[in-house]
């Protein structure tokens, strides 16, 4: 008799185990949705950046190169370098640096294309990986922006 009660018993809490959690837990309006590949592209472009400033600093004769750069490299540098932070928010999943990350990573795509271009028409041709970094990184944040605005649009309806 025993035996025959426990099947029932046990399709009673299966049925009532449900492992699809509530709205509230899958919607967060301050997290980003997970994205392995938008994070390591964010940790390749802070690491580049800040090794890049690193290398630039150890090195004297980059150091004293530093001084004779154009107002627009040094604008470029400070894009960059703001990039990065922002960079650290995206891999923290911050939806609040959704936005500038998307717009500093434009910003930084234009002066490489720029950069490349000029470089080319001098016969360099070089392989622009911060430029390649930049266009992923750029995809993936057009992604979750689209993700973040579905979520938003399903909550209020």
């Amino acid at each position: 008799m025993e035996s025959a009660s426990w099947p029932s018993v046990y399709l009673i809490r299966a049925a009532m185990t449900n492992t699809i959690p509530p709205v509230s837990e899958q919607y967060s309006p301050s997290l980003l949705p997970r994205d392995t590949f938008r994070t390591l592209i964010a940790l390749a472009i802070i690491v580049l950046t800040i090794g890049g400033w690193i290398y630039a600093m150890t090195i004297p004769v980059d150091r004293i190169a530093l001084s004779a750069q154009t107002r627009l490299w040094w604008i470029e540098q400070v894009v960059s370098f703001v990039l990065a932070i922002v960079c650290i928010g995206i891999v923290i999943r911050k939806r609040s640096f959704l936005t500038p990350a998307f717009w500093l990573t434009v910003y930084s795509l234009v002066f490489d294309v720029m950069r490349w271009i000029f470089e080319f028409k001098e016969g360099q041709l070089t392989v622009p990986v911060a430029l390649v970094l930049y266009a992923l990184f750029i995809w993936r944040l057009q992604l979750a922006r689209r993700t973040v605005a579905a979520e938003q649009r399903a909550v209020a309806v």
